[in-house]
Formats: C-alpha cells, sequence, structure tokens
C-alpha cells in the first residue's frame, strides 16, 4: 500500500470538522471569519472555538494561513481529507511511482558513470551523454503531475507538489552527476593513495543512501530513513577529516577535491531531501517533526 495516512478507523465529527476548517482555509483563503463559516456551513461561534485550538497549535496563522509543517506534525487532522483523496482515485498513481523510477534509473546510472570517470574508466554512457534521456524522463513526470494537480482536490494536489520536487531533486543529481564528470575529466592529475580512497568511500556512501531512498519510495519502507540519516551524518564526518588530510596538497589539487567532493555532498542530500518528501507522501506525516 502508498499513499496511505496514520488515521483513526473512526473519526469523530470535530476531528473531520477541524479537516474541513484546514482544507477551507488552505483552498479559499477566506478574507473574514464570516466567510469561512459560510464556507463551512457552520456557526461562527463554533469556528471561532476550532480555529482558537488551530492557532494554539500554530497549524494557522492569524492571517488565515496555513502552515504546512504544523499541518504535517498534527497530521490525524487531516486524515479525513487524505481517505477522502484515495477514494477519489488519484489517476495514475502506480504509473507516476513508475515514471519516477524510470527517472532514478538513469539519474543513478549518470552517477554511476561519475564513478567510473573518477576511477579512470570512462563508459560509453558518460554522464553527460545520458543528460537527454534524463531530461526527457524527467518532462515526462512533470507532464502527469500537471494532470495530477489539476484533477485532485487538496491534498492531492499537496501529493503532486511534493512529487514534483523528488523528480526535481532527481534531475539535479544527474546534473550533479555531469558536474563531477567534467571535473574530473579537465583535471590533469588527480590525487592517488588515501586522498583517492576517501573520494571512493563518498561516493559508495552515496549509493548506498540511494538505496535506502528507493526503498523508502518505491517499497514504503519508512524505517529505512533513520538508517539515511545515520549515513548522511557519517558522510559529512568523512568529508571534514578528507579536507582536514587535503589541506597538504597543493592548491590545484585541493580545489579539485572542494570542487569534487562539495558536488557530491549536494547528490547526498538531494537524495535525503527526496527521501523525506517521500515519507511525507506515504505517512502524511513530515519526519523532521514526528518520529516514524
Amino acid at each position: 500500500m502508498i499513499w496511505h495516512a496514520p488515521t483513526d478507523a473512526h473519526p469523530d465529527g470535530r476531528t473531520i470538522t477541524l479537516a474541513r476548517v484546514i482544507e477551507t482555509i488552505d483552498r479559499s483563503a477566506p478574507e473574514t471569519k464570516a466567510e469561512a463559516a459560510d464556507r463551512l456551513g457552520i456557526s461562527q461561534h463554533y469556528l471561532s472555538e476550532l480555529l482558537q485550538e488551530l492557532k494554539s497549535e500554530g497549524i494557522v496563522t492569524k492571517a488565515y494561513v496555513v502552515d504546512d509543517e504544523r499541518v504535517y506534525d498534527r497530521a490525524r487532522s487531516v486524515s479525513e481529507l487524505w481517505r477522502r483523496a484515495e477514494r477519489a482515485g488519484a489517476p495514475g498513481r502506480s504509473e507516476l511511482l513508475a515514471l519516477l523510477r524510470r527517472l532514478d534509473e538513469v539519474t543513478f546510472e549518470q552517477y554511476r558513470a561519475a564513478l567510473a570517470t573518477f576511477e579512470g574508466d570512462p563508459p560509453e554512457g558518460t554522464a553527460d551523454a545520458l543528460e537527454p534521456l534524463s531530461n526527457e524522463r524527467y518532462s515526462t513526470v512533470l507532464g502527469e503531475l500537471k494532470s495530477l494537480t489539476m484533477t485532485v482536490d487538496w491534498p492531492g494536489n499537496r501529493v503532486a507538489a511534493d512529487l514534483a520536487s523528488i523528480a526535481k531533486n532527481l534531475e539535479i543529481v544527474g546534473d550533479r552527476a555531469c558536474f563531477v564528470s567534467d571535473a574530473i575529466e579537465v583535471t590533469e592529475e588527480t590525487p592517488t593513495g588515501t586522498v583517492h580512497d576517501r573520494v571512493r568511500d563518498v561516493f559508495e556512501a552515496g549509493e548506498r543512501i540511494h538505496r535506502h531512498f528507493c526503498a523508502v519510495l518505491f517499497e514504503c519502507d519508512l524505517a529505512r530513513i533513520e538508517e539515511l540519516h545515520a549515513e548522511e551524518k557519517r558522510v559529512h564526518r568523512d568529508l571534514s577529516e578528507l579536507f582536514e588530510l587535503a589541506t597538504a596538497y597543493d592548491p590545484d589539487t585541493y580545489g579539485y577535491l572542494v570542487t569534487v567532493t562539495r558536488a557530491l555532498e549536494r547528490v547526498i542530500h538531494y537524495w535525503a531531501n527526496a527521501a523525506e518528501l517521500a515519507v511525507r507522501i506515504h505517512a502524511g506525516v513530515d519526519p523532521g517533526h514526528v518520529e516514524i
């Protein structure tokens, strides 16, 4: 199962009404309390009571604006809306995941091509050569998501927005892989020995983080987000140690290391961010605020 939210089996009327208040404010941005009450079909007195609760938790501000992070932090308040979006049958959900998988496959192939270039054995299908295919698959995903955004009500359109962000992150991974390959190719003398091995370790850590990302998005294995975050922390620590080691090299070599490793660091960041978005899509909560 995908696109499910942690919900009560039988939410009470107040919970559903709270969800409707959030939805109405998020979709129509009413200027006054009277307008919001009219749209909801409830009294202003009851709406004031609900708004007081939502404002106390930071979900809705005084200007009748919904705070996304607080909504996901209070996922049960929007549970009915998530169920309604599922019952509506958002078009092409499985197809969208299939398209995202195809996009991920080519951008990861670009990443692997960058690694091969680093190892001195550039493949026929270089990262640059794969870029047109990456762009084509990215455009296909966005085309499908545009249709989803136009045909599905809130919060289905938020799901579409998160999927679009995931697609963009993957497209950037491909771009960064091209950047790494180009930086390596124009360098006359690349580092050897311990520094070379440390950079190779960063590449391998990126591969592990990518596997965690795929498990979260395509297999709904939400527990893998914790492993991903732990791996990401280790990478940052290893990069700090690498730069301390690299200070012994000449400026040109140091500049090369900064260029390559910073690009790899960004690749890892985009995979991690995409995994967090996937958790939010699957569970209806933000992993930055709620323990999975």
